[in-house]
């Protein structure tokens, strides 16, 4: 494509341009001779192909690149330098234009009324040097470099001047780092600049780690208010109640004069009757300031008080087999382990896995009656066994009719169904389409209708009386994925499709939370809803992720999904054996920790305390917390 631009020049000013009139021929419309005729034809039929506004092609790549270099280097050489601004004792050069054009306050700043927009030296208040810096050779660059020594007052900086784009690269580094030693300063730089979305991500966090948040200076520098929606939130992770009460004697003592007069306010937030009688009745004897409370003796004997009971702490996760080193050759170090943590992922438990499915890829697990059903895996392709944690025991179920690993599996209307997956024959790997249902009464598989289409490492839900099966791999061979969802009705034994996904994927782990499903790990960059009612169905995208999590595993407790482990992006790792021979070349595959935890209600992701060990390809389940 190009364009023609037509010059209107004085016909005088060109020698000879006059003679052209008495040239042989007709004139023609544009006053030159008929042989002129092409041009003025082209340019008509050329120029009705383009919009009045069109702003054409581009005709040179590397122009932004050139432009924001030659912006620098005139910066640097103070040509046409027009303002300065000066901030704890230094001075910054730039470019009025330049500033206006990234933020908005600059640019109200220099052409509006304001005394700035005539001054040569402007002084600024409330930012750093130093963020103000960072700011200013944004805005001649487009980069920042982000870490954890300027992210709060580079967020405070971007914030009060408006640099929106450097604020929300703020919020989401603040985001990927949370942890429990940085959720609380987080939350209180979140409130400070009104980013609720950031704000709330922070305080679910520091609702997951309230043992290790207590002990940063910014709880004790909580607002009353803020403290009494913390300790009261339902969500809130306490291994014991005892923990909630002396959260608030902490936060009371930090400043005991002003805040005493609270201490009975908090102290309806404390569940009571969750607390072991003993311990009240020392803690009461021992501590003066809370004896000292009005009415303190009733309070923690008033049951209808403690009725709002913090019942997520009642659940734990065991986590069973996976892969925990991979090797430069392509070999792998199996994880022959069941370990079982509390929601805070600290791990309270861990035994050998049943010797049956030690060293099994591949396998899959769900929950059934407070019991752990386990089926397949790479060594164990038709066995079933039943894992009673609670006495870490091993029973054997009847077998698979067909055995498979990288299979589904899930709970509906209280039975168990596998489907799906791979099994090898001779050499060759088949992908399956067979669907098995478990009988309790005669402890027996029996099959159900088949997948429409074949698919392994794919998604499988139960929602709303029905199995969903979403994505997968359909060829072995290339690994190629499918955009499929596949629903089953057990009502008529039959599987349909429904609204493809987005795009074609596999490793994904599906999990419904209140008659919605959440799509997780794979090559998603975010976490996924699924509405499955037919009226509105579709698919939104949620919170980002904050690791890598293909080949992870994920389980619902309330409200909340755990995604644990993952597989990091592979490398090309070369190693030399020897000087005459060449280098060898691996694609290398690592895993890692991270825990994830994403709250489906308040739609954030954060990361609490990691695994006790890397891994990827493992199950987690959501049990009943141990009594004992």
């Amino acid at each position: 494509m190009f364009r023609i631009v037509t010059f209107s020049i004085p016909r005088e000013t060109v020698p000879g341009l006059a003679r052209l009139d008495s040239a042989p021929g007709r004139p023609n419309s544009c006053g030159l001779p008929a042989y002129f005729s092409p041009s003025c034809n082209l340019r008509q039929k050329i120029e009705t192909n383009r919009m009045d506004d069109d702003p054409g092609d581009p005709v040179d790549s590397s122009f932004a690149a050139r432009f924001f270099e030659e912006l620098r280097s005139m910066r640097s050489e103070g040509l046409l330098v027009d303002v300065t601004l000066c901030v704890e004792g230094k001075e910054i050069p730039c470019h009025r234009v330049v500033l206006s054009a990234c933020s908005n306050y600059f640019q109200a700043m220099f052409s509006g009324n304001h005394s700035e927009s005539k001054k040569d030296k402007i002084e600024m208040g409330g930012v750093s040097a130093e963020a103000l810096r960072l700011l200013v050779d944004y805005a001649y660059t487009s980069k920042i470099n982000i870490n954890k020594d300027n992210v709060q007052s580079l967020f405070v900086a971007a914030n009060m001047l408006q640099f929106m784009h450097v604020e929300m690269a703020c919020e989401k580094f603040l985001t990927v780092n949370l942890s429990a030693d940085t959720c609380m300063a987080t939350w209180a730089l979140a409130e400070k600049m009104f980013s609720e979305e950031l704000a709330d991500t922070a305080r679910h966090c520091a609702i997951k780690n309230l043992e290790e948040a207590c002990k940063t200076e910014e709880f004790l520098q909580l607002p009353i208010y803020e403290l009494q929606r913390y300790i009261s939130d339902v969500e809130l992770h306490a291994k014991k109640e005892e923990q909630v009460l002396e959260a608030i004697m902490l936060w009371t003592r930090h400043d005991l004069k002003e805040r005493q007069r609270d201490l009975k306010d908090l102290l309806q937030c404390v569940c009571f009757s969750r607390i072991d009688k003993n311990y009240i009745k020392n803690i009461l004897k021992e501590d003066k300031v809370l004896a000292k409370v009005p009415g303190v003796k009733k309070l923690t004997k008033d049951k209808a008080l403690h009725q709002n009971l913090r019942t997520i702490t009642q659940n734990d996760i065991l986590v069973l087999g996976g892969v925990k080193d991979h090797y430069l050759a392509g070999d792998v170090g199996m994880n022959d382990s069941v370990y079982r943590l509390e929601l805070d992922s600290n791990c309270v438990d861990s035994n050998p896995l049943p010797q049956q499915i030690q060293e099994s890829v591949g396998f899959a697990a769900c929950v059934l009656k407070d019991d752990v059903i386990v089926t397949g895996g790479n060594k164990s392709l038709r066995q079933a066994w039943r894992y009673k944690p609670s006495q870490k025991s091993l029973m054997w179920l009847g077998s698979l009719n067909k055995g498979r690993w990288r299979h589904g599996m899930a709970v509906l209307e209280g039975k168990v169904y596998v489907a799906g997956g791979c099994i090898r024959v001779d050499d060759d790997v088949c992908i399956l389409a067979d669907v098995e249902v478990y009988n309790e009464r005669t402890n027996r598989w029996r099959k159900a209708a088949p997948l429409l289409k074949a698919v392994c490492n794919f998604g499988l839900t139960s929602c709303c009386g029905k199995l969903y099966a979403f994505g997968g791999v359909v060829d072995p061979t290339t690994h190629m994925k499918t955009d499929s969802l596949q629903c089953y009705d057990p009502s008529q034994n039959k599987w349909v499709f429904k609204m493809r996904m987005p795009t074609a994927m596999g490793n994904i782990k599906a999990c419904t939370v209140n008659d919605e499903i959440y799509l997780v790990g794979g090559p998603l960059e975010r976490a996924m809803r699924f509405q499955p009612n037919e009226d509105s169905m579709c698919y939104e995208d949620m919170a980002d992720r904050l690791a890598p999590w293909d080949h992870c595993s994920a389980t619902v407790c309330g409200r909340e999904i755990y995604i644990t482990g993952g597989q990091t992006e592979p490398e090309i790792v070369e190693l030399n054996l020897s000087e005459h021979s060449p280098n060898l070349r691996f694609l290398h595959l690592d895993n890692h920790a991270t825990v994830q935890c994403f709250d489906t209600i308040l739609d954030t992701m954060v990361t609490i305390k990691d695994l006790p060990l890397a891994l990827d390809g493992h199950c987690t389940v959501t049990i009943a917390k141990d009594s004992n």
